[in-house]
């Protein structure tokens, strides 16, 4: 097979240690013929990370500008050179080694019908939303699908010609990942949809994928009319970075970080990174979930009561001033801490 060319494209938000864990596990862990590396990083202000992204090795173009999440994965998708793009966060990293993107790209190659794929581990709340729905739900997807595409998307198992499987989601999701991370889609795709909107309407500017971008980017996809499918791995091959006791990401807004933000136990990598041959997912109904795949070293990723990952949004107890390298001791009492709320 003439592999055609795929780019990485890599958002950067003052987090040096999620930074440097995802870009290594990246370049350790993806074995393929013809990548394109970039890196665009929002002038971050962390020690050191600067520093780390002009002397590493390998990264085909640095961007380094202060822009808007959004109006960084538009340049991330007017410059990629690839025929399929990643848009990744510094906050996800890869658990699973060896050459596995051949054989998503076998399988997109042959189905133009799949949009997004998301590579990494999800929670088994969240797959048995797609999976496991109510009747109630799968009524209200086919209506929607009727009236945006004229027919159903049906969820579907699609394995390469060495075994390795994915799973579409049908009428479940979107075609595409409106937040855009952490997904691979094929560049032309976010062509035609347009990329994310940096304004809405007259108010203020959409800070980043979480704050208004994402829900366009989702209403744009359902206006179009192209029936696309999001598709998952059924062996993920990469998972979130949690280090906060609430489960949430330490969240960047502005010169501040929110949460429990620490280095990696070992130095680079928070989760150990195996084989594909590891991992045994294909026999299985479902995918693998987070837990499945993330093996955590030195740390614990908080768990709920039923056992799933814990998640949470923001945590506002937690807050550090980024350039000073300074905890803020009352942070809902600051004033310019809550702007970023």
């Amino acid at each position: 097979m003439n592999w055609p060319k795929v780019t990485f494209g890599l958002l950067s938000w003052n987090r040096l240690h999620y930074l440097r864990a995802t870009l290594e596990s990246a370049f350790s862990c993806i074995e393929y013929p013809d990548m394109e590396w970039i890196v665009s990083d929002n002038e971050s202000e962390e020690p050191g990370l600067k520093d780390y992204l002009q002397h590493r090795e390998g990264i085909h173009k640095l961007i380094v500008r202060k822009q808007t999440h959004a109006d960084a994965m538009n340049e991330l998708v007017s410059l990629a050179q690839g025929k399929y793009l990643f848009i990744w966060p510094e906050d996800v990293q890869f658990v699973v080694k060896g050459d596995w993107l051949k054989d998503v790209i076998e399988v997109l190659e042959s189905h133009p019908d799949i949009g997004s794929v998301g590579l990494d581990a999800v929670r088994r709340k969240t797959m048995n939303g797609y999976f496991k729905a109510s009747w109630r739900d799968r009524l209200a997807w086919a209506r929607r699908d009727l009236r945006c595409f004229g027919k159903l998307r049906r969820q579907r198992k699609t394995i390469s010609s060495r075994g390795f499987a994915m799973h579409s989601l049908g009428g479940a999701a979107p075609g595409v990942c409106g937040s855009g991370i952490p997904t691979l889609t094929r560049t032309e795709i976010w062509k035609e949809l347009g990329g994310w909107r940096t304004r809405k309407d007259g108010q203020t500017r959409l800070i980043d994928s979480s704050l208004g971008a994402e829900d366009n980017m989702v209403e744009t996809f359902y206006r179009s009319g192209k029936p696309l499918q999001m598709a998952m791995l059924y062996q993920p091959v990469a998972a979130d970075i949690i280090t906060d006791p609430t489960g949430c990401k330490a969240k960047v807004r502005g010169l501040y970080r929110f949460g429990d933000y620490m280095p990696a136990p070992d130095g680079v990598f928070y989760y150990r990174i195996r084989s594909l041959s590891e991992l045994n997912a294909p026999a299985r109904v479902l995918p693998l979930s987070f837990f499945d795949v993330a093996e955590p070293i030195g740390f614990q990723v908080p768990k709920d009561k039923n056992g799933d990952r814990l998640k949470s949004s923001l945590n506002t107890s937690i807050v550090y001033h980024i350039a000073e390298n300074r905890r803020i001791d009352h942070p809902l009492a600051d004033a310019k801490v809550c702007e970023r709320l």
